[in-house]
């Protein structure tokens, strides 16, 4: 339910512009926002390498223990995360914190040049590094030009 309602209101806020600033944003400082910003990217990044061991890094330990190995991530992410796997082109908002979860959402467009969002749940680790806790695709009805 807590995330279902991080959604709902991450959704109504998508109406705000795309270019907001770049300054600290609810809660998250620029140095939090840029190291967000790399932790999904570098996924995004590994992942069109098809670099299992590099993608599933970036997640959580737990995410990590519950997916079991770099093999099932990244059939995972062929079998249900489709968009994100094999994206054309990403857009990343800012990040923001809703409900206590910090979450990045990005905009994706898919090999059929669908327009999906991607709302990653970041978790910040003990060693101040963020790592991916989990992955929510909602498609649009958007086509990319």
């Amino acid at each position: 339910m807590k995330r279902f309602l991080a959604m709902a209101g991450l959704l109504a806020g998508l109406l705000a512009p795309w270019w907001s600033s770049a300054a600290a944003v609810d809660g998250i400082t620029t140095a939090d926002a840029i190291a967000i910003h790399e932790a999904v990217q570098s996924q995004l990044d590994a992942l069109a390498k098809d670099d299992a061991a590099s993608a599933f890094e970036q997640a959580t330990p737990e995410k990590r223990m519950l997916i079991g190995s770099p093999d099932n991530f990244l059939r995972l992410m062929k079998e249900q995360y489709n968009p994100i796997y094999r994206h054309q082109r990403v857009i990343f908002s800012h990040p923001e914190v809703v409900d206590g979860d910090a979450i990045q959402v990005v905009r994706v467009t898919d090999s059929e040049s669908r327009v999906w969002l991607a709302i990653f749940w970041m978790q910040q680790e003990e060693d101040s590094s963020w790592k991916i806790d989990g992955c929510q695709l909602v498609e649009t009805t958007s086509v990319s030009i």
